[in-house]
């Protein structure tokens, strides 16, 4: 039987935060777009420069054009995961079902799920340890980001207002569970 690690990722730039903290992040929701013709719509339709995007887990940062953010991962050519602001949910599910009708493509808005975000001087390596992953990725550019599933928790890298940041991303049930588990070893909870 062969090892095959989960690779995780770490951005190089950014401040780590002294304290180890984390915290329910309730104005974010998580949508899964997926569709033969999501990436051409996904570049052409919406703008996204998705080059840099060659892996499964890479992501990317930016804003909509009405100024909210969002994080897009790849996990393959027809899907994809967006964490957005909640007042861009809307706006996105406008704009997909007004090009439904030209391309294969379908956006899911995944309200069973949850995001907490932790930080601090030892988030990426309890994260590690925790979720068994690999260190090994090291992001230079701000605007990338990265996530992987591990079990039932989608764990995310980003740097977020200069900040190195990770979201734990999962439904609330065991994102409670998590926080528990967090809490016990030295992450206030926000």
């Amino acid at each position: 039987m062969t090892f095959a690690p989960t690779m995780f990722a770490k951005h190089r730039q950014g401040c780590t935060p002294a304290v180890n903290s984390m915290a329910m992040t309730q104005d974010l929701t998580v949508l899964d777009f997926s569709g033969f013709e999501a990436t051409p719509f996904l570049n052409q339709q919406m703008g996204l420069n998705l080059n840099k995007l060659m892996a499964p887990g890479l992501g990317i940062q930016g804003k909509l054009d009405g100024g909210q953010s969002y994080c897009v991962y790849y996990f393959s050519e027809t899907a994809y995961r967006f964490v957005v602001q909640s007042g861009a949910v809307e706006i996105l599910e406008q704009f997909v079902a007004a090009h439904v009708e030209d391309y294969d493509i379908e956006l899911v808005v995944r309200d069973d799920l949850a995001i907490t975000t932790v930080s601090g001087q030892q988030a990426f390596e309890t994260l590690v340890n925790s979720f068994e992953l690999t260190p090994g990725l090291r992001l230079s550019d701000e605007q990338v980001c990265y996530g992987r599933q591990s079990g039932e928790v989608f764990v995310t890298s980003l740097l977020e207002q200069g900040e190195q940041r990770y979201q734990l991303i999962a439904q609330l049930a065991t994102l409670n569970k998590w926080q528990a588990t967090l809490q016990a070893q030295g992450f206030d909870l926000n």
